[in-house]
C-alpha cells in the first residue's frame, strides 16, 4: 500500500485523538446511567450514549483503514 503523506498522518492522529477523547467521555457518561431504573427518558439517554459509542468506534476503525494500518 501506498505511504501516507505527513500532512495526511497529522491529520488522521489529530482526529483519532479526539475520537479517544470522545470514547472515554462517553463511557463515563454511560456509567452515570442506570437503564434498569425504569425511567423511560434514562433508558433513551442510555441507548443514544450506547449509539454514540458504536459510531466513534466505526469512526476510528475507519481511521485505522484510512492510515493503512493492518486489522486489529
Amino acid at each position: 500500500m501506498a505511504e501516507v503523506p505527513e500532512h495526511r498522518r497529522m491529520t488522521v492522529e489529530r482526529m483519532r485523538a479526539h475520537l479517544a477523547r470522545a470514547e472515554s467521555e462517553l463511557e463515563a457518561t454511560q456509567r452515570f446511567l442506570d437503564p434498569k431504573a425504569g425511567d423511560p427518558a434514562e433508558l433513551d439517554v442510555a441507548r443514544a450514549v450506547a449509539n454514540a459509542r458504536l459510531s466513534v468506534s466505526d469512526a476510528l476503525e475507519t481511521l485505522r483503514l484510512v492510515a493503512g494500518e493492518p486489522g486489529g
